[in-house]
């Protein structure tokens, strides 16, 4: 199983990146690349976007959590936000 990086951001809609790589074993390890490369993983979020962008929170997720979100959220209706 592999584990990954996953940036929540501090936006309205609750923003996500997730770091396809590096990948690791486990969530210990994952967790402690996290603390140990913070400076370069937020350097790749400011070349990402181009900008510093507010983060809530960064978590270590199994690459199957990760699946699952992302098509439970797929397969919900989207909401019409516009005015």
């Amino acid at each position: 199983m592999k584990w990954l990086i996953v940036v929540i951001f501090a936006t309205m809609y609750g923003d996500v990146y997730i770091f396809t790589e590096p990948t690791f074993e486990n969530r210990e390890t994952c967790m402690e690349s996290v603390v140990s490369e913070k400076d370069v993983l937020l350097q790749k979020l400011f070349l990402e976007y181009g900008r510093i962008m507010p983060i809530r929170g960064v978590n270590c997720l199994e690459e199957e959590t990760i699946n699952k979100i992302l098509n439970e959220h797929n397969a919900k209706p989207q909401k019409d936000l516009s005015i």
